[in-house]
């Protein structure tokens, strides 16, 4: 089975994601959740070191059912390396497959074109995804050991590498792949092992959203990727908050997201709780990694109408009383930010100050044209009925 006909294993995932709605009968309930992460690659904005990398071998004479892409690639290919083609093998068919994942997974950062590879070699995506089923099991009660956490991670590994590739993305989205991640994002373990598979499976969210690709916030708005974003931002690990909070940024980001998210008076609430308790935390643990995500979320909530209307209640005051002066003082894109969410909230806040002093004015002048002249009062009505 090529990635082209994992259209029916979505099926599965679409199980999963019934499961998260029995879970989630409504977007502001949110279940408690702990965790602590590990560093990922790839997801958030960063500088990416470019290093010299050598040509590989030349391609093998019979590889594996490999249909090669033919867009145009720059630099050294996974279809020239006879290995990539060993541990494809290897990966679908051998029985060394932990090693052949953990070598592929060395490969993402040297071939750019390892994810059409993968994607177009038969069987790969379904081992893969044979990777992750297996510990199902072993999610619930929890009973995930050291090494089978880090081979289901190094499955995850590739399945990011995957999803962010621009022409390939259509087609995992197709295939409903993300659901399968879902089970593991809604665990509720703090032990080290579950901890490093959320982290590991929001990565693969994070490089979906990474792009601001329509087709991919319209696929996780039809899903319940939100809410467990929002119980990872209120109580895991910093890095694991990080991941999750620019998830919804990027969903926010988005016109149909923000849409969905000021909906209704409880998505919007669920949002604006979870950020509140995040600006609590950093008062004392000032992240400015974080304070950045938060600030723009807020931001963007403020372009709707109806949310600014709410912000301007409940808003933290720590975001308004000069409590991270010493953040922003390095950051001054964020503090750009923070400075036109406040004048946006201030302006609509004298807005409505002008309009309720203007009613006020009216309906003291209200009496006095009651108090007209009787003549002159029978001429407009007179007016009136001509």
């Amino acid at each position: 089975m090529n990635g082209y006909q994992l259209q029916q294993q979505g099926q599965q995932g679409q199980q999963a994601q019934q499961l998260n709605q029995q879970h989630f009968p409504s977007f502001g309930q949110i279940p408690p959740q702990g965790a602590q992460t590990q560093l990922l690659s790839g997801v958030l904005p960063q500088q990416q070191s470019q290093q010299p990398q050598q040509q590989g071998p030349p391609g093998i004479q019979n590889p594996p059912n490999i249909q090669p892409h033919p867009s145009a690639i720059q630099g050294p290919r996974a279809l020239d390396d006879e290995k990539v083609y060993k541990w494809i093998v290897e990966l679908s068919y051998g029985p060394n497959r932990e090693e052949a994942l953990l070598e592929l997974g060395k490969q993402r950062e040297q071939y750019e074109d390892l994810p059409l590879v993968l994607w177009n070699s038969f069987g790969v995506m379904t081992s893969l995804l044979d990777e992750i089923i297996s510990v199902y099991p072993l999610l619930s009660p929890p009973n995930l050991s050291s090494s089978a956490s880090n081979r289901v991670c190094n499955a995850l590994a590739l399945l990011q590498c995957v999803a962010a590739h621009p022409e390939t993305r259509t087609f995992f989205l197709n295939a409903n792949i993300p659901l399968f991640l879902y089970p593991f994002l809604n665990t509720n373990s703090k032990q080290r092992t579950f901890e490093y598979l959320r982290l590991t499976s929001l990565g693969v969210i994070g490089a979906l959203v990474k792009n601001d690709t329509p087709e991919v916030i319209s696929f996780l708005l039809t899903t319940e990727i939100i809410p467990l974003c929002l119980r990872i931002m209120e109580s895991s690990a910093e890095l694991s908050k990080t991941v999750a909070i620019f998830i919804v940024q990027k969903i926010l980001t988005d016109d149909n997201g923000l849409s969905y998210v000021c909906q209704t008076y409880e998505r919007f609430a669920a949002v604006a709780s979870v950020l509140k308790t995040m600006v609590e935390h950093l008062v004392t643990n000032q992240a400015s990694r974080l304070l950045k995500h938060v600030v723009r979320c807020y931001l963007r909530l403020s372009d709707n109408v109806d949310a600014r209307k709410a912000l301007v209640a409940c808003l933290p005051e720590s975001l308004k009383d000069g409590t991270f002066v010493a953040v922003l003082k390095e950051d001054q894109a964020t503090k750009k930010c923070l400075t036109q969410l406040l004048f946006n909230l201030g302006d609509y806040e004298t807005q409505q100050q002008q309009i309720s002093q203007l009613q006020q004015k009216q309906q003291q002048q209200q009496p006095n044209a009651n108090q007209l002249n009787p003549l002159l009062a029978q001429q407009f009505s007179m007016k009136q009925s001509l």
